[in-house]
C-alpha cells in the first residue's frame, strides 16, 4: 500500500487573500498604519535618528482613483527583498523573529493594503539600483526588473534626492473608499492608538501634504494634560521570565470616547515597540464614567517573546506549551491582544488589580463632591423620584417578542397605545402541531371588562382550529391591574393565510396565521449563510438566543466549526460554535446565546464559515426594573443640560438654566425653592422619556423603521411625557 501524501496546504487563491485583506483593512487609515509603521520599523532596525515618513495625498473624483504615497528615506528594499516580503504571505522577515523592537510580525499588512486599490513599491536600494513591483486588488504580485544606477530621473521622481528609500503609491478606488479631507485626515492620524508612540518620539517626523491645495502640517500627537497617579513595575505570576510597567495618569478633562483606534483614554498596551490597544481591562471599566478619567501605559516585552515562542513550535510542529498555547496578538490588528490566552489574563489581572483602587478613590471623591450639592432633602426627593422613573421605565419598555416568558407577554407600544393586545400578531404553524396565544386586556382602560367576562375565539377559516371558542378572563399572574386569557391554535391544512378573530365586548382583534405542510418550509427563504435577524437585542441580566442558518447543502454540506466575534467585548456569545447539518429541514444552523454586561452598548457580531460570512447588529438594554441613580453634577455638558451614564442619570447643575435657579456654593440654596424642583422634574422626565423610546427603537425596529418621520417619534415622546410628567413633579413638589 502506497504511504499517505502530505503537503502544505495551498493558500495561493485570490479569493482567500480578498477575505483576510476585508477583514484587516477597511479603510484608508488601516492602510496608512500598516504602511507608517512598516517604515517605522525599518528606521528601527538601522537605529536611525530623526527618520522622516511624508504622507502624500491627491484628493480625486468620480472613476479615478485617489493617490495617497507614503515616503520613508530608510535602506530601500532590493528585487529581491520585495519578493521576499512582498509577494508571500506570512513569512517572519519583519526583524522580529530576530529580536528587534518591531511591530510586524504576520507578513501581511502592507499586502493586504492592496484590497483599497492597486499598489506600488518603488525604491531605491543600497545596491544604487530602482527596484520596482506591484500588488493588484486581485491579489497579484507583478515584480519589474532592477533600473541600473538609480539616475536622476528615479530621484526626482521618487522625491528621494539623495541616499535611499522607499515610496509605496496606493491607487485607492474613489468608488469603494473616500479618502478623508485634509483636516480630519490631519487630527485622526495623531490620535491613532498603534501611531500614537510613532508620532509622539522625537525620532520621528511624520509630514501629511494635501496634493490638491498645496499645503503641508506635521502629523502631531495631541498633548494631553495629566497628573501621574502610579508608576510601578511588577511580576506576572506563573511566568517567571516576565515583567510589566504600569503608568498610569489622571487627566484634567474626562474620556468620553469609546474603544476604538482612535481612543484617546485608557491604556496604551505595549511589548517591545509595538502598541496593541487601548483598554481599561474589564467590561465594567469601558463604561464606568470614574474610570474615564484614566490613561498611560502598560509595558510588556515578554508579549513579543510568547509570540516569537509560538511561532517556532509551530514551525517545528512542536505542541504549544500550556502557559503559552495560541498566539497571543490578533493578526487582523483589530482585536489587541486575545483575552482567553492566560498570559494577558495574568497581565491585565494584575493591571486590573492596580487600576481599581484609583478608579474606587475616583467614585468616592465624586460621591463627596455629589454630596456637597445635594442636601438631605434634595436627595430624598431624588430618591422618590429614581423609584418613579425605574417603575414608569419597567411598565413602558417594549419587550422584543421572541425573549418573552409564556407568563409575560404584556408591554409594548401597541397595548399602552390601544390598551389590549393579541400575541402573537403574526405566527406560521406546521400542520398537526399547535402555537400558543394571548390577549391581555389594561382594566385602567377597559373599567368595564372584569375576571370572568367571556371571550369569544374564532378561526376565520378550517385550515386552523382554536382550542376552545369561548373562554373567560382571568387575573394576569404577574402584572397588576392585567386580564388575560391563553388558548392554543392548531395547524390542520395548510394555507399561505388565515385569521384569528377575539371579540371581547367592544374589543375586536386578529392575528395572521399561515400553516404550512412541513417544518422544511420554515426555512424556504434561507438562501444563504445569515443571521435570523439583522437586529437583536438583550436586556442586562438576560440571554438572547441568536441563531445562524445556512443552506444544506449547497454552501454546508456537513456540520461545519463557524468563527462569531462581537466587535465590543461588552457582549458574550455562550454555545457550541458548530452548524449543525439538518438535511430534513434543508439547512444548517447553530444557535447561540447571547449576553451582556452593561446597557447602552451596540456592536456587530460577525459571523465566518468558510467562503462566507454574515453580520448583524447587537444593543444592550437595561435590566427590566432596574434601578434609576439620579445626580446633580457640578459640571457643564454644553448644549444638554443631563447624560446619560448606563443607568445613571446626570443632571449638568453648571448648565445655564439650572445654575441661576441652583444658586452659588456651597450652600446652593436655590434647591430647596419650588421652581428649581418644578425644573428638576421636567428635565429627568425629559431625560426618561428620550431614553424610553430610545430603547423600545432598538428593541422594536420594526415600528419604528426608516419610513418613521420625525413627528411620528415625537408624538410617541409627548404620549409617555404627557403620562411621566404629573409623577415626577409630584416627587418634587408637595401641592
Amino acid at each position: 500500500m502506497d504511504k499517505p501524501k502530505s503537503k502544505p496546504l495551498d493558500t495561493s487563491s485570490p479569493r482567500y487573500w480578498r477575505q483576510n485583506a476585508e477583514h484587516s483593512i477597511r479603510d484608508v487609515y488601516d492602510a496608512l498604519i500598516e504602511i507608517i509603521t512598516n517604515a517605522d520599523d525599518r528606521y528601527v532596525i538601522l537605529k536611525a535618528k530623526r527618520g522622516r515618513i511624508e504622507i502624500e495625498v491627491e484628493r480625486r473624483r468620480k472613476s479615478n482613483p485617489s493617490i495617497i504615497k507614503v515616503r520613508d528615506f530608510a535602506d530601500g528594499m532590493t528585487s529581491d527583498d520585495m519578493e521576499e516580503k512582498l509577494a508571500r504571505l506570512g513569512n517572519r522577515v519583519s526583524g522580529m523573529e530576530n529580536g528587534e523592537s518591531v511591530r510586524g510580525n504576520y507578513s501581511r499588512g502592507a499586502k493586504d493594503v492592496a484590497i483599497l486599490g492597486k499598489v506600488t513599491f518603488e525604491s531605491i536600494a543600497r545596491d544604487g539600483q530602482f527596484h520596482r513591483c506591484q500588488i493588484t486588488r486581485q491579489g497579484r504580485f507583478r515584480r519589474d526588473p532592477p533600473a541600473s544606477n538609480a539616475d536622476e530621473h528615479y530621484s526626482k521622481q521618487l522625491k528621494i534626492l539623495e541616499g535611499t528609500g522607499t515610496v509605496v503609491t496606493i491607487e485607492v478606488d474613489s468608488a469603494r473608499q473616500a479618502v478623508p479631507q485634509h483636516k480630519k485626515l490631519l487630527d485622526h492620524l495623531g490620535k491613532i492608538v498603534a501611531l500614537r508612540d510613532i508620532i509622539a518620539s522625537p525620532d520621528r517626523e511624520v509630514v501629511l501634504y494635501d496634493v490638491n491645495k498645496g499645503r503641508k502640517d506635521v502629523v502631531k500627537a495631541p498633548v494631553i494634560q495629566g497628573k501621574e497617579h502610579l508608576k510601578e513595575t511588577f511580576k506576572i505570576p506563573r511566568y517567571p521570565n516576565a515583567t510589566a510597567k504600569l503608568i498610569v495618569k489622571r487627566a484634567k478633562k474626562r474620556f468620553e470616547d469609546r474603544k476604538g483606534r482612535f481612543r484617546m483614554g485608557g491604556i496604551l498596551v505595549k511589548s517591545k515597540h509595538a502598541i496593541h490597544e487601548a483598554t481599561l481591562f474589564a467590561p465594567e471599566l469601558e463604561n464606568d464614567p470614574h474610570a474615564k478619567w484614566f490613561y498611560g501605559k502598560l509595558t510588556c516585552e515578554y508579549i513579543d517573546d510568547l509570540a516569537n515562542e509560538s511561532d517556532e513550535r509551530y514551525e517545528k510542529d512542536l505542541p504549544p506549551k500550556k502557559s503559552n498555547p495560541s498566539g497571543i496578538i490578533d493578526s487582523g490588528r483589530k482585536e489587541g491582544l486575545h483575552r482567553d490566552h492566560p498570559f494577558v489574563q495574568a497581565l491585565f489581572g494584575e493591571a486590573l488589580k492596580r487600576l481599581r483602587p484609583l478608579v474606587e478613590e475616583e467614585r468616592k471623591q465624586a460621591e463627596s463632591n455629589q454630596a456637597k450639592i445635594e442636601s438631605g432633602e434634595t436627595r430624598k426627593r431624588l430618591r422618590a423620584l429614581e423609584r418613579a422613573a425605574a417603575k414608569f421605565m419597567s411598565q413602558n419598555l417594549d419587550e422584543d417578542e421572541t425573549a418573552r416568558d409564556a407568563d409575560d407577554t404584556v408591554g409594548g407600544s401597541a397595548f399602552e397605545k390601544s390598551g389590549f393586545s393579541l400575541v402573537p400578531v403574526y405566527t406560521q404553524i406546521v400542520v398537526g402541531q399547535s402555537v400558543q396565544f394571548w390577549l391581555n386586556i389594561k382594566q385602567e382602560a377597559f373599567p368595564e371588562f372584569a375576571v370572568g367576562d367571556s371571550v369569544q375565539i374564532s378561526c376565520e377559516t378550517d385550515e386552523i382550529r382554536a382550542s376552545k371558542r369561548f373562554d373567560t378572563l382571568e387575573a394576569h399572574p404577574n402584572r397588576k391591574g392585567v386580564l388575560r386569557c391563553v388558548w392554543s391554535v392548531k395547524g390542520i391544512t395548510a394555507t399561505k393565510a388565515t385569521a384569528l378573530k377575539v371579540r371581547v365586548g367592544s374589543i375586536v382583534a386578529e392575528s395572521c396565521v399561515e400553516v404550512l405542510d412541513s417544518e422544511k418550509e420554515k426555512y424556504a427563504d434561507v438562501r444563504e449563510f445569515k443571521f435570523e435577524k439583522k437586529t437583536y437585542t438583550v436586556r442586562v441580566g438576560q440571554k438572547k438566543g441568536i441563531t445562524l442558518y445556512a443552506p444544506f447543502p449547497s454552501v454546508v454540506s456537513q456540520d461545519t466549526p463557524v468563527t462569531v466575534t462581537s466587535s465590543d467585548r461588552a457582549f458574550k456569545l455562550e454555545g457550541s460554535r458548530i452548524l449543525k447539518a439538518r438535511p430534513e429541514l434543508g439547512i444548517a444552523l447553530c444557535r447561540l446565546r447571547l449576553t451582556a454586561r452593561t446597557p447602552g452598548c451596540k456592536a456587530t457580531l460577525t459571523a465566518s464559515i468558510p467562503g462566507h460570512d454574515c453580520d448583524c447588529k447587537v444593543s444592550s438594554i437595561q435590566q427590566r426594573g432596574a434601578t434609576i441613580k439620579i445626580e446633580l453634577k457640578d459640571d457643564d455638558f454644553v448644549n444638554q443640560r443631563y447624560m446619560w451614564k448606563a443607568n445613571v442619570l446626570q443632571i449638568g447643575t453648571r448648565h445655564s438654566s439650572l445654575r441661576r435657579y441652583l444658586g452659588s456654593p456651597p450652600s446652593f440654596s436655590g434647591q430647596e425653592q419650588k421652581h428649581f424642583r418644578v425644573l428638576l422634574a421636567e428635565i429627568v422626565a425629559e431625560a426618561v422619556c428620550a431614553n424610553l423610546i430610545s430603547q423600545n427603537e432598538r428593541t422594536r425596529p420594526e415600528e419604528y423603521g426608516e419610513n418613521t418621520d420625525w413627528d411620528a417619534y415625537y408624538a410617541e415622546y409627548t404620549r409617555v411625557l404627557t403620562k411621566f410628567l404629573p409623577i415626577a413633579h409630584k416627587t418634587q413638589v408637595d401641592l
